[in-house]
């Protein structure tokens, strides 16, 4: 136990040692439809956060996007992360690509590994450099793979050649008439797998039956997914935390400001709040009159809860950025709320002392917005 505190509060120092200099290096753009056009180019690392997105630009660095419709046209020399819903991948990616989303279109020539989380997931073009990971509903290969294959889910199509082994756990697999498997095929599956007139596996085959759908994923898969989610969550904590960061700056930096000055006493505000409202709320909606406030209470409870964790990312952020600029006064501008986000993430994946310090951290949000809120309220009296 001792052991395992000690490499995880040395993974979230090492963690906020190196983003800060990470984040000097990249740049960031967020919109309804931001797009970084062909004509355009960055050396370092870029992410695009939006609705609709369009990369075309040369990427010197790596490359991440969280939107809706995202469409990558444009060479990234590094690695490639994205979470989406349709996603099309037409460009030649240098090294890694990770994705999750609905509907998954990979036709450019990928020079690493690919992990892939998906419903639907097509794989053509000059190949795949390295090993694929995939997890989801239906994957067609009709690309050549460097590597080996880790596939779990639904229904997969192998139909080009392959050049290590391939694994499956699965319902139903095809091996299609462009395949070469130069290793070992080992499978689980409802059933044999339909191998069409002249597919070729040229090392061993295993096939194991498998009748339970809900056994048919790997562990490897299940990883694969996981961390494709994983990235979404942290996207779509940094777009709601940019929004309210640079949107409602002034009110940002008071809240920051406000919260260091008395980090206790807001902590102990912050935790009367968790207390109380939800149980005034529930004795509201037992009487007839007061329904309608405890109805509203609840909303305000849980939408409190929602804004004070990204508050609790920007504080983070700005205080660590403080520490290290060792700056007069905390800011708050892109680069601390990246940080933020970034350690407040790292802190979710730390067993017992991360969860302690992520409740610690939006108690002190909640404390503060609930302060801050409050003086607005005698201003308008």
């Amino acid at each position: 136990m001792k052991k395992s505190l000690v490499i995880s509060g040395a993974t979230l120092l090492v963690g906020a040692l190196i983003i800060p200099v990470v984040i000097s290096a990249l740049e960031v753009r967020f919109g309804e439809s931001p797009s970084f056009s062909s004509s355009e180019a960055v050396r370092d690392d870029l992410y695009l956060v939006g609705g609709n997105i369009t990369s075309s630009g040369n990427v010197g660095g790596d490359l991440v996007i969280g939107g809706g419709n995202v469409i990558v046209n444009g060479v990234v020399s590094q690695d490639l992360a994205i979470g989406g819903g349709s996603i099309t991948v037409v460009a030649d990616i240098g090294d890694d690509v990770r994705i999750g989303g609905g509907t998954i279109v990979v036709s450019g020539k990928i020079g690493g590994d690919l992990v892939v989380g998906g419903g639907q997931t097509t794989i053509s073009g000059a190949g795949i450099g390295g090993d694929i990971l995939w997890g989801g509903g239906m994957l067609q290969v009709d690309a050549p793979v460097g590597g080996n294959l880790q596939l779990g889910g639904g229904e997969v199509v192998i139909n080009a050649p392959v050049r290590g082994n391939v694994q499956f756990k699965g319902t139903k697999l095809t091996i299609g008439k462009n395949a070469v498997i130069t290793g070992n095929l080992e499978y689980s599956a409802k059933a044999e797998a339909t191998m069409e007139e002249g597919a070729v596996v040229r090392g061993t085959t295993t096939y194991t039956p498998q009748p339970d759908r809900t056994s048919g994923f790997s562990m490897k898969a299940l990883f694969a997914v996981l961390s494709v989610l994983f990235l979404g969550k942290f996207l779509a904590s940094l777009v709601f935390a940019l929004a309210l960061g640079l949107i409602f700056h002034r009110y940002t930096i008071e809240l920051v400001t406000s919260a260091m000055e008395q980090p206790l006493l807001e902590m102990g505000r912050g935790l009367i709040v968790l207390i109380v409202l939800p149980i005034a709320s529930i004795l509201f909606l037992v009487t007839l009159i007061g329904f309608i406030f405890g109805i509203l209470g609840l909303i305000s409870f849980v939408a409190s809860l929602i804004f004070a964790c990204a508050f609790a990312a920007i504080i983070a952020g700005s205080v660590v950025y403080k520490w290290f600029s060792k700056s007069a006064d905390y800011e708050v501008t892109w680069k601390t709320i990246t940080l933020g986000v970034a350690l407040y993430t790292l802190l979710g994946l730390i067993p017992i002392v991360g969860g302690i310090a992520s409740f610690i951290l939006m108690l002190l949000a909640l404390g503060t917005l609930i302060k801050i809120k409050w003086q607005m309220v005698q201003e308008w009296r």
